[in-house]
């Protein structure tokens, strides 16, 4: 009986274990089906992402541009062009683009299917330099402007390769000066400083340093005094510790006072 029990009890174990085995055969089938399943599904992406960044081949261009030529701006854009539609470096692209001197900001955009929309604001010329060039508002030659078309603008003069260190000297001084109504006709940058002639044919000399003490200086003797008597004022010597060296313009040939 004993024996009889202990053969009886082994079959579960028997059953058991050809259970066990068709789970792990039914599991290995799957698992193959859904590697298969996978496989397919990258190949598919694969082709997918290679149909949806196709070669761009619209560049629409939009823009107030009145001094970059179509053609231009197609040689700088194809330059510039190192990927599909969905692979082009959007930002690289705007760079690339703003580094022209002629080109402020670029707004890009992708459109649906291989097509690329760009939005310039070309630059504009701020001032002239050394009399025949003419400079942007980063300081850059503009290439291919004409000297009769912006003979208002201030004349900038400096060293050899200092355009963008006098273009923001420039800026600085200008937008200061003009909280008292007044415009720079002409800015110097030389061994002797910084000097300039305000728009009236004042020249105003501030040196080589504290140059900002002494633009505050002269403007708080401008708008206290000198404001009133401004078609007088030939020349603005600032650079004195406590003061202003002012030269007036001679009175005209024949005139009396009083």
């Amino acid at each position: 009986m004993s024996a009889a029990r202990r053969f009886q009890g082994a079959r579960p174990r028997e059953r058991e274990s050809r259970i066990d085995i068709g789970r792990l055969l039914w599991v290995a089938g799957f698992a193959l089906v859904l590697a298969a399943a996978l496989t397919v599904l990258a190949a598919a992406g694969v082709v997918l992402y290679r149909y949806l960044d196709a070669p761009l081949r619209v560049v629409a261009v939009d823009g107030d541009i009145r001094h970059l030529h179509r053609a231009e701006i197609e040689d700088l854009v194809s330059h510039h062009l190192d990927g599909g539609f969905l692979t082009l470096d959007m930002r690289a692209l705007q760079r690339g683009l703003e580094a022209h001197p002629w080109i402020a900001r670029v707004h890009a955009r992708r459109e649906w299917p291989n097509g690329l929309y760009l939005h310039i604001d070309e630059e504009a010329p701020i001032a002239r330099w050394r009399a025949d060039e003419f400079l942007n508002s980063r300081g850059e030659v503009l290439p291919g402007v004409s000297a009769d078309d912006f003979k208002e603008l201030p004349e900038l003069v400096g060293p050899e390769d200092s355009e963008t260190d006098v273009m923001t000297a420039y800026r600085t001084l200008a937008a200061r000066l003009a909280g008292a109504g007044l415009r720079i006709e002409r800015f110097v940058r030389d061994d002797e400083g910084l000097g300039l002639r305000i728009a009236g044919g004042t020249e105003l000399i501030l040196g080589r340093v504290d140059t900002d003490a002494r633009l505050e200086r002269f403007l708080v003797l401008w708008r206290k005094d000198l404001a009133a008597r401004r078609d007088e004022l030939a020349r603005v010597d600032a650079r004195y510790r406590n003061g202003v060296a002012v030269r007036w313009r001679a009175a005209p040939a024949g005139a009396h006072a009083g």
